[in-house]
This record gives C-alpha cells, structure tokens and sequence, in this order.
C-alpha cells in the first residue's frame, strides 16, 4: 500500500488556468445594479403618485 501514488483528481483544474474577468465587467456590472435600483425607485415613486 505505502508504493501506491497519491489520488489526483484529473478533473481538477489548475490553479493557472483560473479566468478572471476585466475591470470592464465589474463597472457594468455595478451600472447594471444601479440601474435596476434607480428604476425601482423612480417606480416606486410614480405608484406613489398614481395611486394618490
């Protein structure tokens, strides 16, 4: 038992193959958010003043 080699996972990626996205992403990314928040609100707003 003690010859045996180590189990490897062969579907393991690597750690140098890891993809990591650009800065471009991340800024769309927080204007997509801001705009889904910037739409909730003016919607929030507009029932607000349909229903009074």
């Amino acid at each position: 038992m003690e010859d045996r080699a180590p189990a490897v996972s062969p579907l393991k990626p690597s750690t140098s193959t890891k993809h990591h996205e650009g800065r471009g992403a991340w800024v769309l990314t927080c204007y997509g958010i801001s705009g889904l928040a910037l739409f909730g609100v003016l919607a929030y707003f507009i029932a607000e003043f349909v229903v009074h």
